[in-house]
């Protein structure tokens, strides 16, 4: 195929700016996608028949439908013979692999928030049906956005895996170093294999070597260094993890990714190396022989073509663009301090590695947390504000808090306006008097005298704001029904008006597009959840799950929507548990996960940027805010165990 050159358009659609890099089996261009206004890395595989058009097709939806922070995005796919093009966002800056280059090896401080988050992603990849695994996690793979947060990129040789079937030698990517025996052999891939390529890649970072080959420790029986051997700062256990991690048998390995991590921050942990399988391949000599052989042959190959990841690009010069796509960031590629983003990595001396410790890196970028506590004399709940960090163990922790209400009577259920400015809370009517009930108040986040808006007979909670800052949608429960209904009313507490039904309703949120009411409908013993159109003027009642009656998710309440409308995380309960969930949106009730297990977890939301989800939970006997990644990872309280906190809500 001749290169697309620039200036050309591409389906109508995206205007090719320049090649990025190419190698045997095809290329990936700049271009400017036209549609969204912005810049797109278009990668054009060289297709080979019906047969790979199809699996391409496959494959392409499934990494589409991928929706995680520390993932890329693909955005469109499509084929036109003799090729297949994967569209996604394009994303300049460092890859691990120069970084290591330009600053040699890294502390564990500093290593361990990307240990987390990357595992955060490859957990959620290896939870999917069928699972996905990357299959080529190195450094050069994984890029830093301008807030030294990771991304996992290439996944041009991602599949969806049956984990009955071997590994197709043609479509198999092998990294010496990297890749773990089974994905050179044609044996079975699954998690296990992303989870030798992770300790292999964190073993880099920190020893600044290598690791020995796998298929050199098989055949010639070479020897795996500790990495605390190579490092004498890196912790005892971490090392131990690694070298787990990296067994050459899937079976010595860690059950999970996350297990893994726990091995990583768990500084009691020790690897009983006794218990590691010994490889003997007597039986299967000539099959290794050939194996190695042919490893050989391949790395040749790789090396006179300057093949980048997994065979696909030859970088230009002065770009180190993996095949796949990176989130949209600032156009930054080298921090020159620690105080250019939050969470940017220190420059380090190669032998001393010195932590800057002083600098916390604040989670969503600096985004506050409003909760209702008891903090200021465990009689009233107030609006509280939160700044949140990650501490030098990578867990997250409140670093500044401050209360925004006084005075007398509970304010609760916190949310946000849609800039940020304002809050609205429940509180009792008319200087905390109970003979109107609660109202819904709203409040500048720089203080000043709060403002009644809903003032009407009856409680008045719940509240949210729509996505334009134009109405308020909130819970009434009338005084002498007891009913539960949704209302909704203008910004400033005029025009207030129910939306006629014959259901309980509560809880109703937006999606980010402002194009759906989601709420909680109450049916006999059973909550679930519902929609209501914005175009039918919210009259007409939607189930959000159409396969089952009261949908799939159990006992559900608390719906909030991921900032990008594709997920919504509740609270599931059973009898007097409860637990975090997550739903794909467009599932509609079909994938679900959740992510907490204590059975003591409640009212979750999400962090502007979709990372983190904040909650209430009583597991430590009284109601405190914890954060823990989306995929449940790194839960930590944040909130003083001194007084009773609750009801988080992020700003946007």
């Amino acid at each position: 195929m001749n290169e697309l050159q620039a200036g050309f358009l591409l389906r109508g659609r995206y205007r090719i700016i320049r090649l990025l890099g190419k190698g045997g089996m095809g290329m990936v261009y700049l271009a400017d996608d036209l549609t969204l206004n912005r810049e797109a890395a278009v990668k054009v595989n060289f297709s080979t028949g019906e047969e790979s058009a199809v699996q391409f097709l496959q494959e392409a939806h499934l990494l589409a439908a991928l929706r995680h922070p520390n993932l890329p995005r693909v955005t469109d796919y499509f084929v036109e013979e003799p090729c297949q093009y994967l569209v996604m966002d394009y994303l300049p800056g460092l890859d691990l692999q120069s970084w290591l280059e330009r600053d040699g090896r890294q502390p564990w401080q500093v290593i361990l928030p990307l240990a987390l988050q990357l595992g955060d992603a490859l957990s959620y990849m290896h939870s999917q049906n069928p699972p996905v695994i990357h299959r080529d996690i190195k450094p050069g793979n994984i890029k830093l956005r301008a807030d030294g947060s990771p991304v996992l990129v290439d996944f041009g040789i991602a599949k969806a895996t049956d984990l009955s079937q071997k590994t197709s030698i043609g479509a198999r990517g092998y990294t010496p170093g990297f890749a773990p025996p089974e994905q050179a052999g044609g044996g079975r891939t699954g998690p296990y294999s992303d989870q030798y390529a992770l300790a292999a890649t964190l073993y880099t970072l920190l020893t600044g070597i290598r690791p020995v080959d796998s298929i050199k420790r098989v055949l010639d029986k070479e020897f795996l260094p500790d990495a605390c051997t190579l490092n004498t700062l890196i912790p005892e256990n971490v090392s131990d993890a690694l070298e787990k991690a990296m067994s050459i048998n899937p079976e010595d390995r860690f059950p999970s990714i996350k297990d893994f991590l726990t091995g990583l921050q768990d500084t009691g942990y020790r690897f009983d190396k006794t218990q590691q399988r010994i490889v003997e391949p007597e039986t299967g000599r000539r099959r290794w022989t050939a194996l190695a052989l042919l490893f050989s042959f391949l790395a040749i190959l790789a090396l006179a073509a300057f093949i980048i990841i997994g065979g696909w690009l030859k970088p230009e010069p002065t770009v180190s663009l993996p095949d796949a796509a990176l989130s949209v960031v600032e156009e930054k590629t080298e921090p020159t301090s620690t105080t250019d983003a939050r969470m940017l990595l220190p420059v380090t001396d190669t032998v001393n590695a010195r932590v800057e410790t002083e600098l916390p890196s604040l989670l969503a970028g600096g985004k506050l947390l409003a909760y209702s506590s008891k903090g200021i004399d465990d009689k009233f709940w107030q609006v509280w504000l939160m700044e949140t960090a990650l501490n030098k163990d990578g867990k997250p922790v409140a670093v500044t808090n401050r209360p925004l209400t006084t005075g007398v009577g509970d304010k609760t259920r916190p949310a946000w306006s849609p800039d940020g400015k304002y809050l609205i809370y429940s509180a009792p009517a008319v200087n905390g008097s109970l003979a109107n009930g609660l109202d819904i108040w709203r409040i500048s986040i720089t203080g000043g005298d709060p403002v009644d808006l809903s003032n009407r007979e009856g409680d008045e909670t719940d509240a949210a704001w729509s996505p334009d800052g134009k109405m308020i949608c909130f819970t009434a429960v009338e005084s002498k029904t007891g009913k539960k209904q949704l209302y909704l009313m203008d910004a400033d507490g005029r025009n207030i008006r129910p939306i006629a039904s014959g259901y309980l309703e509560s809880q109703g949120v937006w999606s980010p597009d402002g194009r759906t009411l989601f709420f909680v409908i109450t049916s006999g013993s059973a909550n679930y959840f519902a929609l209501r159109a914005a175009d039918a003027g919210y009259t007409k009642v939607n189930p959000f799950d159409t396969n089952q009656s009261h949908g799939r998710l159990g006992q559900v309440t608390d719906p909030v929507f991921s900032s990008d409308g594709s997920r919504v995380a509740y609270t599931r309960t059973k009898n007097r548990d409860r637990w975090i969930g997550i739903v794909e949106y467009q599932s509609r009730g079909a994938n679900f996960s959740l992510v907490t297990k204590t059975g003591k977890d409640y009212d979750p939301t999400w962090s502007p940027d979709g990372r983190w989800i904040a909650f209430t939970s009583e597991r430590d006997g009284i109601p405190q805010i914890y954060i823990m990644t989306a995929a449940g990872l790194i839960q930590n309280g944040v909130s003083e165990l001194t007084s009773s906190s609750k009801e988080a809500a992020w700003q946007p």
